[in-house]
């Protein structure tokens, strides 16, 4: 089959309860003014419907063993869909192809008038790396900022309050 054949192929499979290095090393709080590549978290809604939200390396910290935190407007409907089922998916461009991450997100007990965001804690179920043989992705979602020297202090203050949070 040559490459340009449109052919289904299945996702590549990490260990159970792992996330892929890189995916970590993009979410490890460090770099944060090079990391412009946004993260989809999608969750379901109250009515069954898919919910996409778009975050940044400034509000998901990645921590072995296989946990992410993150951080989100406590009046948002990703905050309130997490809240009713804890079921997510996380999504990054990966490797020449789409890192899908499946997690459980339970909300944390947090109080920082500093960051006054919802954090949650979700553990790791399963990562697929989904890839096609005729092309491959070379950027997912990516973003700049129009104010770089506002925005990455507060990223900072972020990451430093998920670090600590528990």
């Amino acid at each position: 089959m040559g490459e340009a054949e449109h052919a289904y192929t299945r996702p590549q499979s990490a260990a159970a309860g792992t996330m892929p290095a890189e995916f970590a090393s993009y979410l490890d709080g460090t770099g944060l003014a090079a990391k412009t590549q946004a993260l989809r978290l999608s969750t379901i809604d109250a009515a069954g419907w898919p919910h996409a939200a778009l975050l940044s390396a400034g509000e998901v910290l990645a921590l072995p063993p296989g946990r992410i935190r993150f951080a989100i407007f406590p009046q948002s409907g990703t905050a309130a869909n997490l809240a009713r089922d804890g079921r997510m998916t996380l999504t990054l461009s990966l490797d020449g192809g789409m890192c899908e991450i499946r997690m459980h997100a339970r909300r944390l007990a947090h109080s920082d008038p500093g960051v006054p965001l919802a954090f949650f804690e979700a553990t790791v179920e399963t990562s697929r790396l989904h890839v096609a043989p005729y092309a491959s992705v070379t950027t997912g979602i990516t973003f700049a900022l129009h104010e770089p020297q506002a925005v990455l202090p507060r990223w900072q203050r972020q990451i430093e309050a998920l670090r600590v949070a528990g």
